[in-house]
């Protein structure tokens, strides 16, 4: 979507040259990943077994009746705590421990840099606000393309498992529910997944493709899959795009933090409002969307606003 610069602030040789804290030894691109996959495997398997351990401690029920029950409003609580173990573990604690192998200093690796650039924070607000857009034409793009009668039966029963996941998490009958939502819906899947997908995955692809654009693009690419949601695939996509040349040319992961936070925050608010006053609808949760053209506008923008967010961008950013 945005052209690969090769500026002396903002160059590949810069996003990629090893700090002074790189151990020794070091691990190929293709280690790496396999270290990054094998460690989101054994966190899938461990939260698992917490999940297990929560749902029977907060609930008081077996575990046949966790599959059917965590769905329900009434276990709300425990749907949320069982999703913010399941995300530290799957997504946070891989990429951490793969950055500990490879530097002495693994939130400096992954751009958990001490300051921030306002600027820039005025410009990923800007960014949100035309990405709503973009995400709308996307979805509108997303919903016409054709496919056939048995993908699409099996793509709209993944979705209402989504649906019906969230819808359960998303009860907010008072302001402390809003907060706990806030915090399992938009904070943790910010903090969670950008460390993965972005201080993980891409930094891994863009020093093996020796490309930012393709290592932006096959990472967002799995960052949507991983949400296994079809008819979500594109607009996540093109947050996958956006958060990406975010993170390579800020070189700043809070960014990407606020950015994702600001997204999944104004998502949860909009349900707050909407089940404020009784159970939350059916049509609540679908997606707004645009024409195709709004889209291109939308592109055009924000092609706009990363020229001015890479000149905000410091030559000494950790």
């Amino acid at each position: 979507m945005f052209e690969n610069y090769n500026t002396e602030e903002n160059s590949f040789e810069a996003f990629t040259t090893p700090d002074p804290v790189m151990r020794s030894s070091r691990i190929s691109n293709l280690g790496q990943m396999a270290i990054l996959i094998g460690f989101a495997g054994v966190g899938i398997v461990i939260s698992s077994m917490l999940a297990v351990v929560i749902w029977m401690l907060m609930t008081h029920q077996s575990l046949d009746t966790m599959t059917t029950n965590i769905l329900l409003p009434a276990y709300a609580n425990a749907a949320k705590v069982i999703q913010l173990v399941m995300s530290f573990c799957m997504f946070f604690l891989p990429a951490f421990f793969l950055a500990l192998l490879i530097s002495k200093k693994p939130l400096y690796y992954m751009h958990y840099n001490r300051s921030i650039n306002l600027k820039q924070v005025y410009l990923v607000i800007a960014m949100v606000f035309v990405g709503l857009f973009l995400s709308g034409a996307l979805t509108e793009l997303n919903q016409i393309i054709p496919i056939p009668k048995k993908w699409e039966v099996s793509f709209k029963a993944m979705e209402k498992a989504y649906t019906d996941g969230v819808k359960g998490m998303a009860v907010m009958k008072n302001f402390g529910e809003y907060l706990s939502t806030l915090l399992v819906i938009a904070i943790a899947p910010a903090i969670f997944e950008e460390t993965f997908f972005r201080g993980g995955m891409q930094n891994i692809l863009v020093q093996w493709t020796k490309s930012a654009a393709a290592g932006i693009i096959i990472t967002s690419i799995i960052f949507s899959a991983a949400h296994t949601s079809y008819y979500g695939f594109l607009p996540r996509f093109g947050l996958g795009i956006i958060l990406g040349y975010i993170y390579y040319y800020g070189k700043n992961i809070w960014l990407n933090i606020l950015l994702h936070f600001l997204n999944n925050g104004f998502a949860v608010t909009m349900l707050y409002f909407a089940t404020k006053n009784g159970a939350l609808k059916d049509d609540a949760m679908d997606d707004t969307t645009f024409p195709w053209y709004i889209g291109i506008v939308a592109i055009i923008a924000l092609v706009i606003l990363f020229k001015y967010f890479k000149k905000a961008t410091p030559i000494q950013s950790t």
